[in-house]
């Protein structure tokens, strides 16, 4: 162990395909372990997330090597993301090779634990057990995404040849993993029961989510409540429930939904709504950068939380969930599982079964013509994100796990 953080500063590699400059929580963990004490080194990508291009800094071998947020960075070569299912399969499979090369060729690592920041693919994990066999050390690994479940995104069958292959392949990886990190307490039971881990070594570790900039939020009082839906737009979000809860919605008051974020079923939804003649409720506000979104946050009455129902990813909680939490706003759910459990524990807002347009219309509207009295279970979520999502909080329970302490459930 280092001797800093009075004695008790680990040396850990963190493994992660996405890395600053792409925006990530990543980027949160390892400064904040720099400045809790700790020295990291990190084996992560090329940046291409944000455009699917490598931006040109980073083009012809340069800054493969770099400090960066306090932390020793290394980059392997990654085919660019771009467009389309072979772009995205290149980029993920050259990682895993080059990331694989990395790790079996470089200098022996003299690390006290890796850590495998588990973003979709579940690929980045090869590279993190050699690394940590290499340095018998622990291998800790947050799963953000659950493999080989995720494949079904991309229409693949579980009879499929692919399917079966991916999961005897994440099978081996779990089960070399001395902790594994859930984000969502469904994660348990999934990792159980198909990844075939024992119950002694998952660990229930929810994803942070920094202060954005002003919040809690006030409310901007313009005659409509105002609904907003930040992130992804992909077939996963199931976002066609609320375009067809918007055209059911049986009110006098006026509302207005805003969509913030790209993805690709974007292009459908705008199809959809002008099929439902509904331009004059819905806009469109395409993707902005992180740093402009609290614009919108802060312009919102109400948050829209989605996924689809029916498989394991539809009972999980989104990422965005802890956003809406900390901006201080009520919550309207059309979700399962995870997202649900959260919205009733929390008492933060209106939750109905995934996909159930009909009773997301009358959710929607029953918030539209009450909107003065939720906006105490508004409070109610910022409260419920002080006690569990600060980046303090995480941080405490992540320093725990990684020096073999853990507290967690």
């Amino acid at each position: 162990m280092s001797e800093k953080y009075g004695g008790i500063g680990l040396n850990i590699q963190v493994v992660s395909e996405v890395f600053h400059p792409d925006n990530f929580r990543i980027n949160d963990i390892v400064p904040e372990l720099v400045r809790r004490g700790h020295t990291v080194s990190v084996l992560t990508a090329l940046p291409d997330y944000a455009t699917g291009r490598v931006p040109e800094a980073y083009r012809k071998g340069k800054k493969r090597s770099e400090q960066c947020l306090g932390a020793d960075v290394h980059r392997v070569f990654t085919f660019e993301r771009r467009t389309g299912v072979l772009r995205r399969a290149l980029n993920y499979g050259s990682f895993l090779i080059n990331g694989t090369l990395y790790a079996i060729f470089c200098k022996k690592p003299q690390c006290d634990t890796v850590f495998v920041y588990g973003t979709s693919p579940v690929f980045q994990l090869f590279p993190g057990i050699i690394l940590s066999r290499r340095a018998k050390c622990p291998l800790v690994f947050y799963c953000c995404d659950l493999w080989p479940e995720s494949l079904k995104a991309w229409n693949v069958k579980e009879s499929s040849l692919l399917f079966r292959a991916m999961l005897r392949f994440c099978r081996w990886m779990y089960r070399r993993c001395d902790v594994i990190a859930i984000t969502s307490r469904p994660f348990r039971e999934y990792m159980e029961t198909v990844g075939g881990v024992s119950r002694e070594k998952i660990v229930y570790l929810p994803q942070h989510y920094g202060e954005i900039d002003g919040a809690p939020f006030g409310y901007q009082e313009n005659g409509c409540v105002d609904f907003l839906f930040a992130g992804n737009m992909g077939a996963v979000q199931n976002l066609d429930c609320v375009l067809r809860a918007v055209a059911r919605m049986r009110t006098e008051k006026p509302f207005h939904i805003h969509f913030v974020g790209d993805g690709s079923e974007k292009n459908a939804l705008e199809a959809l709504t002008k099929e439902l003649h509904l331009e004059d409720k819905v806009t469109f506000h395409g993707r902005f950068p992180p740093e402009e979104t609290a614009q919108f946050y802060a312009m919102a009455d109400c948050f829209l939380l989605t996924l689809r129902g029916g498989d394991m990813i539809g009972s999980t909680l989104p990422s965005k969930t802890q956003g809406y939490l900390c901006a201080g706003k009520p919550i309207v759910g059309a979700i399962d599982g995870a997202g649900a459990e959260l919205i009733r524990e929390a008492d933060c807002g209106l939750v109905v079964p995934a996909g159930d347009a009909d009773r997301l219309a009358e959710a929607m509207t029953e918030m539209t013509e009450h909107f003065e009295d939720y906006k105490e279970k508004g409070r109610k979520g910022r409260r419920f994100y002080e006690k569990h999502f600060t980046l303090d909080r995480f941080m405490q329970d992540l320093e725990a796990l990684l020096k073999g302490k853990p507290s967690l459930e």
